[in-house]
């Protein structure tokens, strides 16, 4: 069962990061701006990262998790500076 579940788990990443970009780039053409897309694509980003973490328990996917986090807190503020 386990093993069933690892492969599903595995398949769905590069999936959320497909589905991320596609989904952004609907927010960017909707009208949502490059904040709105950004923010989007790196909940995506994440979501793929956690899910990949949840398999693998190494430190590079514990990293990689994290440095996305990061960078999507690092971003969203960035967009919301008024320069």
């Amino acid at each position: 069962m386990a093993e069933v579940t690892g492969a599903v788990a595995a398949s769905l990443v590069p999936l959320l990061v497909v589905m991320g970009l596609a989904c952004a780039l609907a927010v960017l053409l909707s009208g949502g701006g490059p904040r709105g897309a950004m923010a989007v694509l790196l909940d995506f980003l994440l979501a793929a990262g956690l899910l990949h973490l949840s398999q693998a328990q190494t430190w590079a996917a514990i990293t990689v998790a994290a440095v996305t986090t990061v960078i999507r807190k690092v971003v969203v503020a960035g967009f919301l500076l008024r320069l």
